[in-house]
């Protein structure tokens, strides 16, 4: 606050007498001015403060440029912070780098491989002939000749399963290190607008006192009007060009070729597929004595499955005899993955669905392998 400044002395005049009676005997001084006492200041309280002198401009310019320089330095000291910090935050595959190989491949078999076979996938749906698919296809080379007669030398169209609609399918660790990844498309039934104008059943037959007649039982059955279901099982394998699609069990579980097979019987037909396999119960009275019977299942659609009867004694018989369970001391039904050769033999008109070949557990060209001694009942 500014000094508050004493005020100069006030000349004090010689006061005028008034009218009247002389006075008496005034003192005389010899000084003619007297200082007047400090006055009092007294402070206002609705006076505002005193204004600050404004700095000279020329001083402005340092000081802004004192205060950049902090900023800045300050914004270092949080970036070095950050970065420090992010080395125990971020995850594996941020902080991996190529000078860790043993990390990379860590964080690719964990996640790495999904955005690769994203890509692979939408490439391969992009392709609308056989020559362009097979540079995405697991031994493209080889199975070339049956992927041109598969679809015929027509045009091929894949928009019915687009890439972004598969998911990832997590296998086991074992198997991802061996290359092995997988990806599921599942597209559950679809319903024609026809089933909402379906007619309704009298009570009777809701609550099963009548039953339903022919007509009605056709044109009100939801299942009817009732899209089949899409699952396709998208297996991928890492070779030294990179990831490949393996084209048969995708093309078997998509165009379900194996219900194809079994529910159109032809004698002399075979086919190669990849299947879950497990001991059954044979079907009523058509048990066969010195035989095993086995279910086989399509892995994608679990519904599509088949009987075969099997003799003890045979050399399929031995192989498959490592999942049998009936009459042993497994106490539960024993499922592992295969590839075999089922053939229809027998009359026309009494076809038998037989397993003609065991080719390998596992899926071929994935987990297992052909071998010159694959068994056969030849």
């Amino acid at each position: 606050m500014a000094p508050v400044n004493t005020p100069p002395a006030v000349e004090v005049a010689t006061p005028i007498p008034a009218p009247g009676p002389p006075p008496i005997s005034p003192v005389k001084e010899d000084a003619k001015t007297v200082p007047a006492p400090p006055a009092k200041v007294e402070k206002n309280k609705n006076q505002a403060a005193p204004k600050p002198a404004k700095p000279h401009r020329s001083g402005l310019i340092p000081a802004m440029l004192v205060v950049l320089a902090l900023i800045l330095a300050g914004g270092g000291v949080v970036y070095f912070a950050s970065q420090e910090l992010g080395k125990n935050i971020l995850p594996p595959e941020v902080k991996a780098t190529a000078g860790d190989p043993a990390i990379n491949e860590a964080n690719y078999i964990r996640i790495g491989w999904q955005k690769d076979a994203y890509k692979l996938l939408k490439d391969y749906m992009a392709a609308t002939t056989s020559a362009e698919k097979v540079p995405f296809v697991l031994n493209g080379e080889e199975l070339a000749p049956k992927i041109e007669d598969f679809y015929g030398g027509g045009v091929i169209n894949d928009s019915d399963t687009p890439a972004d609609g598969f998911s990832v399918y997590e296998l086991t660790e074992e198997d991802r290190k061996r290359g092995l990844f997988m990806m599921i498309y599942d597209l559950p039934p679809q319903f024609d607008m026809k089933e909402f104008f379906r007619p309704l059943a009298s009570l009777e037959v809701q609550y099963g006192v009548d039953e339903a007649d022919l007509l009605l039982s056709t044109l009100a059955r939801v299942g009817n009007f009732a899209m089949e279901p899409l699952r396709v099982h998208a297996f991928f394998k890492r070779t030294s060009a990179g990831l490949k699609l393996d084209w048969e069990i995708f093309a078997q579980t998509k165009y379900r070729t194996f219900q194809n097979f079994v529910e159109l019987p032809e004698v002399g037909q075979t086919g190669v597929f990849r299947v879950f396999i497990v001991e059954d119960v044979p079907e009523k009275g058509r048990a066969v004595a010195g035989t095993r019977t086995y279910r086989i299942v399509d892995p994608a659609n679990t519904t599509d499955t088949a009987r075969v009867n099997v003799k003890i004694d045979s050399e399929i018989g031995r192989v498959l005899s490592l999942i049998n369970w009936r009459d042993t001391k497994e106490n539960h039904p024993i499922t592992k993955t295969a590839t075999i050769e089922l053939k229809w033999t027998g009359e026309s008109d009494a076809p038998e669905l037989s397993i003609n070949k065991f080719v390998c557990w596992e899926f071929l060209g994935l987990g297992g392998q052909e071998t010159p001694a694959t068994v056969s009942t030849k």
